[in-house]
Order: structure tokens, then C-alpha cells, then sequence
């Protein structure tokens, strides 16, 4: 009976140990996300991917607390921060969120060090923090089990380059500064800096880059039938495209900064030295009507608002119903750990 006992004593050790270290690889293994999946919408992310939705919550970046990354519902209720790092171009696809930690222009000791750049994965409920890249990088979208990102060092400028949610692969898709916002059926669209702005377009699951509309186009947004973007042979004009038809249509003869399409309604910042404003109008450019007098940036777009803030002034942040009558009114966040 004693050797019995001294056998089932290292037996259990190594059960238990097993079973540690198989809890410990779970915890580090990356599940793999469905086909389709992408991380933001393309007019969230050329604004900065400061909200992103998924799976019934919003994450977002909170400017009244550092740009540091919070979720809360669609109706901004149960509002709960998740990390102390300032983020921005941010991606959720599964169990996990992508991002960009923004940096400090300055700082010192140890608290100033902790806050550097770099992409993120985190899990969604806040924990598994796993810097991926600490290099600065620009938009950042997941497409399927890759994140494309514009990756900047002093040594090469901004390039495209691709790397697996699990960190097994990294790769240089093209020496340029080139968007990966815009992307339907896996097939990146963008603007091509190195072919006068022309619209190219990009099949991740091929690698093949090809000519897509010999037109000068800026921040392309594929959404449902057509391609938005704002058109450089009419000095920024919102126009749409059609691939099917070869149509192309004018939306607006504004001069605009920025916008962003979400379901059937388009919001945008028109430029002008005399009457700026945020204007919204149906996706075929009809009922348009003005939502804020002023300069505004960052137009994020959820299920049930519209964010955004004055040029260069992170704070007040305003928010309006993204389809409802125009009420614009300010977004102040309170998390439930401050209630």
C-alpha cells in the first residue's frame, strides 16, 4: 500500500502539471476567425478607427481618459474601460480586438516607457495583452487571420505589409503607402500612389495586384454596388462608381475633407472658407442636410451613432443618430466603475 502511494503522488504531480501547461497553450492559442471577417468598416477606419463594433458591443478610443480603450453597448449604456493604453484603428474579429497604441510626444521614467507605439492583441474582455509590432503604424485592418497595416520605420518610409493574428508569418506587400481600408469578397481596393491615384485592387487570397478603374480617386469606400470616394479631377468632389455598369455618379459638388458610409446614409465634412459643416445625405446623394456648423474630423459611424469632434480638438466629443432626425448632443462616457 505505502508504494502504492508513492506512485499515485508523482502521478497526480504530472496530471496536474499536464494540465497547466495545456491551459497555459489554450490560453496563447489563437483561434481561427471565419471567412469574411474583417475588423472595421472602411469610412471608420480612414477616420482613424476610433469606434469599432462587433458582436453586439462598441469599443472605442476615449478621449476624456487619454484615448485609452473602452467598450460599452450600441446606446453608450455599461460603459467599462479595458486598458490604460491610448488606441486608435481599432479591429475586433472573434475572441479578440487589434489595434494601435498610440504614443506620447513626451514623457520620462518608467510610466512614459511603458506607453510606446505599436500594433496590439487583446482579448475582448480587456486581458492577454500581446504587443505584435512596435514600430509605428498607420490604418490597420483584419482581413479573415491577417492584419494589413501601414508600417513605417525612418529607414524605409510607410510600406503595406501583412502579419497572421498568431504572429507565425509577417511579410512587405508593397513599397508604398498604400490603404488597406476599403476590402469586399477578401480584394483590397485602393488608391495606387505610384500609378496617379488610380484605383487598384488587391486579392489577399491570390497576392495578384491589378488595375482596377483608371480614375484619380482618394479614400476609396466599397460599399453594397458601388465604390465612394472622393474624386481628385474635381478637387475632392464625393462621387461613387459603379463597377458593374461603369457608371460613375457625382453625390456632391462640395469640396470635401472627409467622410464616412454606413447602411444607406453617408455623412461628410464639407470644406469651405465661408460656410464649413458636417452634412449628411442619403448614399445617392439625396435629402442632404446640414448636422453641425464648424470643421469636424473623425467621423465614426455605429448601428446607432454618428461621432465626432471639432478639427484638432479631441474634446467635446458629439454624437447624433446615425439615422435619426438631426439632434446633435455631446458623447461624455461614464464607466460603471465611476458610478
Amino acid at each position: 500500500m505505502h508504494k502504492i502511494k508513492q506512485l499515485i503522488v508523482p502521478v497526480i504531480l504530472l496530471i496536474v502539471i499536464g494540465a497547466v501547461l495545456f491551459l497555459a497553450l489554450w490560453m496563447k492559442h489563437i483561434p481561427s476567425n471565419p471567412n469574411g471577417t474583417l475588423g472595421n468598416t472602411a469610412g471608420n477606419l480612414i477616420n482613424n478607427g476610433l469606434f469599432c463594433e462587433s458582436d453586439g458591443k462598441v469599443y472605442f478610443s476615449n478621449p476624456y481618459d487619454q484615448d485609452t480603450l473602452y467598450v460599452m453597448n450600441p446606446d453608450e449604456t455599461e460603459v467599462e474601460k479595458l486598458s490604460a493604453m491610448g488606441v486608435q484603428s481599432i479591429n475586433a474579429g472573434g475572441d479578440f480586438l487589434y489595434f494601435y497604441q498610440k504614443g506620447s510626444s513626451e514623457g520620462s521614467g518608467l510610466g512614459f516607457l511603458i506607453k510606446t507605439v505599436g500594433m496590439y492583441r487583446m482579448r475582448k474582455d480587456g486581458s492577454s495583452s500581446t504587443c505584435l509590432k512596435r514600430d509605428p503604424a498607420g490604418i490597420i485592418s483584419l482581413i479573415n487571420n491577417d492584419l494589413y497595416y501601414q508600417h513605417y520605420t525612418n529607414k524605409t518610409g510607410t510600406y503595406l505589409d501583412r502579419m497572421a493574428i498568431d504572429k507565425s508569418s509577417e511579410e512587405t506587400l508593397f513599397e508604398s503607402m498604400i490603404s488597406p481600408a476599403s476590402v469586399v469578397n477578401n480584394v483590397i481596393y485602393y488608391t495606387n500612389p505610384d500609378d496617379y491615384h488610380y484605383l487598384y485592387a488587391y486579392d489577399t487570397t491570390t497576392g495578384i495586384a491589378s488595375l482596377f478603374w483608371p480614375h484619380r480617386v482618394w479614400n476609396p469606400v466599397y460599399h453594397g454596388d458601388y465604390i465612394y470616394f472622393m474624386d481628385m479631377e474635381t478637387d475632392y468632389e464625393l462621387h461613387r462608381y459603379n463597377p458593374y455598369t461603369g457608371v460613375e455618379e457625382v453625390l456632391t459638388t462640395d469640396r470635401i475633407d472627409t467622410f464616412n458610409v454606413y447602411d444607406n446614409m453617408i455623412y461628410y465634412q464639407r470644406s469651405s472658407q465661408t460656410e464649413p459643416a458636417l452634412i449628411r445625405m442619403r448614399t445617392d446623394g439625396s435629402y442632404q442636410e446640414v448636422v453641425a456648423r464648424g470643421v469636424f474630423q473623425n467621423i465614426n459611424i455605429t448601428s446607432n451613432f454618428v461621432y465626432f469632434n471639432e478639427y484638432d480638438i479631441p474634446t467635446p466629443v458629439y454624437h447624433q443618430s446615425t439615422y435619426g432626425a438631426i439632434s446633435v448632443g455631446q458623447f461624455t462616457p461614464i464607466s460603471v466603475d465611476a458610478e
